[in-house]
């Protein structure tokens, strides 16, 4: 049995050089974000990122905006698709790559981290919606975004992978403790971290640090680790990409009522959650 133990800042080192990192990312949201960006200052920085610029010009002249012009410059798709729109494509995009990584670990499927977070992330939407507490699209990224963790340890110990599972099993506890009993961190901590050094704001640090426990957040970040919570617990009862880790997740249902989220308005979310994230899935805007 490996006794390894890597220290978390050089965990957080090794994760950085996941292919595709979403560096870009924050710098999209600030600017986003700000109530003075214009659109030739998006346009720069969708520039620096191929794969993103032909989304964007692609899906201003998607059927949905069918009538309008046919839409040829950066600019001008920027102003058609809404800085709300960009958003959300930003985010889908860059993180639908960093997030499809091959990485061993959580009895995993290929694509199976994507296609959790897309859910979480679908369902945080819906019910930020619902509330009126936090902005739909931050919930949305807040989502995608708050399993990296995972993938970092995943990526970089996975040769630890098979103790903390059958520690995890002996103990009958989380799988977050398992990890933090044998590595001296778990997800949640790595995930803070990672995030840090790419510079992403304290809403979404906030996120991927307490969504399994959202009672340690700090008062002004708990309505959004709360929906982010929530919406895990949506994402796990239809199933969507679940590792072997997801039936132990935490679930205060204390808090949760709190925030005026009850099993009732839960359930009934779940089918418009896993038809939005059908469709997205298959490359669809959803409706």
């Amino acid at each position: 049995m490996s006794t390894t133990v890597i220290p978390l800042p050089q965990l957080v080192e090794e994760a950085r050089r996941l292919p595709c990192a979403p560096w870009l990312l924050p710098k999209l949201m600030e600017q986003l974000n700000a109530q003075d960006t214009t659109a030739d200052q998006i346009e720069a920085l969708i520039k620096l990122d191929s794969g993103l610029a032909s989304d964007t010009l692609r899906l201003a002249n998607s059927a949905y905006f069918s009538g309008a012009m046919p839409c040829d410059s950066f600019t001008d798709a920027i102003v058609r698709l809404g800085f709300r729109e960009m958003y959300r494509l930003a985010t889908t995009k860059i993180a639908s790559r960093w997030l499809a990584n091959p990485a061993h670990g959580y009895g995993w499927e290929p694509g199976d981290l994507y296609r959790h977070s897309l859910t979480v992330a679908v369902g945080a939407d819906l019910l930020a919606k619902k509330l009126g507490q936090v902005p739909p699209e931050i919930a949305y990224t807040a989502g995608l975004l708050h399993d990296v963790g995972k993938l970092a340890l995943a990526y970089v110990c996975a040769p630890r992978f098979e103790e903390i599972r059958q520690y995890q099993a002996e103990k009958k506890c989380p799988w977050r403790e398992a990890e933090s009993a044998l590595l001296g961190y778990d997800h949640t901590e790595v995930a803070g971290a990672l995030l840090r050094t790419w510079s992403f704001p304290a809403n979404l640090i906030a996120v991927v640090s307490f969504y399994p426990r959202p009672r340690r957040a700090a008062a002004e970040h708990q309505a959004l680790v709360t929906c982010i919570h929530a919406a895990k617990h949506l994402a796990l009862c239809l199933g969507t990409g679940v590792g072997e880790d997801g039936f132990t997740t935490e679930l205060d249902e204390s808090i949760l009522a709190e925030q005026g989220i009850t099993p009732e308005l839960l359930e009934s979310l779940l089918p418009a959650v896993l038809a939005g994230s059908k469709k997205l899935l298959q490359g669809e805007r959803p409706g």
